[in-house]
């Protein structure tokens, strides 16, 4: 049976924010960012997760247990996210605490909230 972490609720449904600077980004408290849509390219600077080993981030190589230690949680072969430029137009999905990006005044993001 699949989890729904994010309760039946629509995404956006629980808030957004657009930035185009470059200051930290959080969402409200007890809240996660759970979708980062890219108006125009960009590269983020700092994606902090709720659960490092589980969901990608800067900070720490998520999934990257040794192939032979692999868990029902964690998985191997992650990498940290370092310098990735997302095209205009894709969303990314995850949980995270705190996002940082690269200023941009052509768009920007837009960050969705949820729980």
């Amino acid at each position: 049976m699949a989890a729904n972490i994010d309760h039946g609720v629509l995404l956006g449904a629980l808030g957004s924010l657009h930035t185009d600077g470059d200051g930290d980004v959080y969402p409200p408290t007890g809240m996660v960012i759970a979708a980062i849509q890219f108006i125009s390219k960009n590269t983020p600077a700092q994606l902090v997760s709720e659960n490092p080993d589980k969901f990608f981030n800067t900070a720490h190589a998520a999934n990257s247990l040794d192939s032979n230690a692999r868990t029902v949680d964690e998985g191997s072969g992650g990498v940290a996210l370092s310098g990735c430029e997302f095209p205009a137009g894709m969303t990314i999905y995850g949980r995270w605490t705190k996002a940082t990006f690269a200023a941009d005044s052509t768009g920007g993001v837009i960050c969705y909230f949820g729980y």
